[in-house]
């Protein structure tokens, strides 16, 4: 079977079934995907997607089964697929966002502002790389049909992965949020990672481009830009955030665009994330949103676990376990600031996916965490160990009972509690059991 048929047949063929890739999750009438990983060969898992309902299976490897269909290449297959949906569809401004921080909030303001223009289609989630943005479109390709924007999360693991999906959107509006040190182990040096970055300005379609103007290499960059670019950030000239403060429940946002404007946001918003509606506030401007400010007011951050505040017998925990970087703890440490408190606590665990650079990364983070009165290391991953060189923690341990009880044992009424890791320390594993053993001592 052609290139061209197998894309036509996989389209028939999940035209009203759902599309997964990971076998715990298929249920009746899916079609499962078996992707070969670094970690997981999906053919393992077969079987299993099977077993739990799926009817059909595609594969690279042959099989006398008649519900496996082989073909050369599932991620091909899915990037093809998936530009054919694009090609069809009525979308009038598709979007693409990328930074090393903030792409889904971002998405997700802006998907919001542009629901006040039109119908919107989003990728779902942080659905962003070869395998997830195109299977979101496969999966969403009724609401993308008959979209008038399409906003799309771009993200990168390694050289080539945006130019690779920048391709596949064609977008005509670009953002850049920033270029930090996330993910910097999968790269050779930072100029690299910030050259990985820029690529998503390479859309032969693209009319507009929003950048962070807080960045010097990046307005560097937008001097030969081919195409009218906006800023924003601290100093954008666009969007440029001038003071935040808080109150009981919300946040109170001042910025400059075109004269002063002043929101009141739902919740607790660090200033990252006031900085990324600076982003989706002139990408919603540049479609056409008269005044994003006077709408933005009925939005909710849509996770708890990113800058996430509640308040448990008068602790105020502050919940951002979806990943870790340098910039993010600047950008935490700068908004925690803002909140009343009698002591400040950090629970911690390490940035991965450094590489060579971890030793020097965990060296930064120890001078960071020298702002809080008091420091506990979770490490199940051994490279927070390094930034005990710079600060002394109070506890260090791999047992997350042992660090929830010290934690209780430890916190009084006007304390601030800050947990933060990467993903892959689970740090949510002690705040879970600390919340468990703060109620039980209800």
């Amino acid at each position: 079977m052609s290139p061209i048929d197998e894309v036509e047949e996989f389209l028939a063929l999940t035209a009203e079934r759902r599309i997964s890739i990971d076998s715990r999750t298929a249920s009746r009438g899916d079609v499962f995907l078996a992707i070969e990983g670094e970690r997981v060969d999906g053919n393992d898992y077969i079987q299993q997607a099977f077993e739990r309902g799926a009817d059909f299976a595609y594969s690279s490897k042959k099989s006398s089964d008649v519900r496996i269909r082989r073909v050369e290449s599932i991620e091909t297959l899915l990037v093809e697929s998936a530009r054919r949906l694009l090609a069809s569809s009525n979308v009038k401004k598709r979007i693409a966002i990328t930074g090393s921080n903030g792409k889904t909030t971002t998405k997700e303001i802006a998907a919001f502002l542009l629901a006040k223009l039109g119908r919107v289609f989003k990728t779902e989630g942080n659905l962003n790389t070869e395998i997830g943005l195109p299977l979101s479109l496969l999966n969403g390709r009724a609401e993308l049909e008959g979209a008038d924007f399409g906003v799309f999360e771009v993200g990168t693991n390694q050289k080539g992965d945006i130019r690779k999906l920048t391709k596949l959107l064609d977008p005509q509006l670009c953002v850049l949020l920033n270029v930090g040190t996330a993910h910097l182990g999968n790269f050779n040096s930072p100029d690299e990672l910030l050259e990985e970055k820029l690529s998503i300005f390479d859309s032969p379609s693209i009319d507009f481009a929003i950048m962070n103007g807080d960045d010097a290499r990046i307005k560097n960059f937008a001097r030969s830009f081919n195409g009218e670019v906006r800023f924003f950030g601290i100093n954008g000239r666009d969007f440029a955030l001038k003071n935040f403060s808080y109150d009981e429940k919300t946040t109170l946002a001042h910025f400059d665009s075109q004269g002063d404007r002043f929101v009141k946001l739902k919740g607790f918003w660090n200033i990252g994330q006031i900085i990324d509606f600076g982003a989706a506030y002139l990408v919603s401007r540049t479609c056409g949103l008269e005044e994003p400010a006077l709408v933005i007011s009925e939005f909710t951050l849509p996770y708890s676990d990113r800058f996430g505040v509640q308040r448990l017998k008068g602790i105020t925990l502050i919940c951002d376990l979806y990943n870790s970087s340098l910039e993010s703890w600047q950008s935490a440490i700068s908004s925690i600031d803002r909140l009343n408190c009698r002591r400040k606590i950090a629970v911690t665990g390490s940035i991965l996916e450094q590489g060579i650079h971890s030793g020097t990364t965990h060296l930064k983070l120890g001078h960071l965490l020298d702002y809080f009165d008091e420091v506990a290391f979770f490490n199940p991953n051994r490279e927070i160990e390094r930034a005990g060189e710079v600060i002394t923690p109070s506890i260090v341990t791999d047992d997350p009972s042992r660090l929830a009880l010290w934690l209780k044992n430890y916190v009084r009424g006007g304390d601030l509690v800050f947990f933060k890791a990467s993903r892959g320390v689970a740090l949510e594993r002690v705040f879970a059991r600390f919340l468990e053993l703060m109620k039980d001592a209800e």
